[in-house]
């Protein structure tokens, strides 16, 4: 599908990579730790810059660990942070979550984090999942929910940002709210035993408030502004007012924003 591959709406550069790199297996993916063990293997599939998987592989070893990344930028990064943290148990490969280079019953176990709200096909990549995992094997889901996300203070211009994201999402085809439905889309793909439960990613305090306001305005710098503006959505002086806006939040006592998740742990059926 290389001609054909999904338009992600995050981007690769510098700012959504920052997002993707403060998450670890511990902050990201604790609902499934105690479904994994020493020896098992392993895919995580859209592993980013590679620091969930590490995690991953740090737990499961002497078990193999495989991340995987259709963006071959990030697959080079998720290596280079594999030597300099001198994990030997884990390898990345570039691959599309459509058409997963393994055979059939090849792990344990899967992750996926962030990948299925960016499909418009996800009970499709699913199946892949379900394919590639041994019998019996299991699946950890974590995907986010825009409709659960808190925000103070709601400074009009970042309205306006969060507005613009959302409608460029839904005409990538993609789901802002994918989060609450990971339950339907695991058993249209033939999961079962099936566990839902929800939880924050929490940005506050100077620090990771004011963090997050330079990722969200690095995202305008790494093509949302152009996209905003080239689809007639937003001018420029709209941009420099979403700066303003961010900078506002950055620096306001007591700001937070808190994205919602969505997590899922099922098996695929024994054979």
């Amino acid at each position: 599908m290389t001609d054909e591959r999904e338009q992600y709406t995050m981007g690769y550069g510098p700012a959504a990579t920052a997002i993707m790199a403060r998450r670890t297996a511990q902050s990201h993916a604790a609902f499934l730790l105690p479904h994994l063990k020493p020896g098992m293997s392993l895919l995580d599939c859209g592993c980013g810059p590679g620091t969930i998987t590490l995690s991953f592989a740090e737990l499961v070893a002497p078990g193999q660990v495989v991340g995987t990344e259709i963006e071959a930028l990030h697959v080079a990064l998720a290596r280079e942070n594999a030597a300099k943290s001198n994990v030997s148990n884990v390898r990345f490969e570039t691959a599309d979550i459509y058409e997963l280079p393994f055979e059939e019953g090849s792990f344990d176990a899967v992750f996926i984090s962030a990948v299925l709200s960016n499909l418009r096909e996800p009970i499709r990549g699913l199946r892949e999942a379900y394919r590639v995992l041994k019998p019996s094997g299991v699946i950890g889901i974590k995907e986010f929910d825009h409709g659960g996300d808190l925000l103070y203070p709601r400074e009009p211009a970042v309205e306006k940002y969060a507005e613009l994201y959302l409608r460029m999402r839904r005409e990538n085809g993609h789901d802002p709210e994918a989060g609450r439905k990971i339950g339907a889309l695991l058993i249209g793909a033939g999961f079962g035993n099936l566990k839902l439960s929800a939880a924050y990613e929490t940005f506050t305090g100077p620090q990771e408030a004011g963090g997050f306001a330079q990722v969200s305005i690095g995202l305008l710098g790494e093509g949302w502004a152009n996209e905003f503006i080239s689809r007639g959505w937003a001018t420029t002086e709209d941009i420099r007012a979403m700066v303003n806006g961010w900078e506002s939040f950055a620096n306001y006592p007591g700001a937070i924003f808190a994205a919602a998740w969505c997590e899922a742990v099922a098996r695929k059926n024994g054979e």
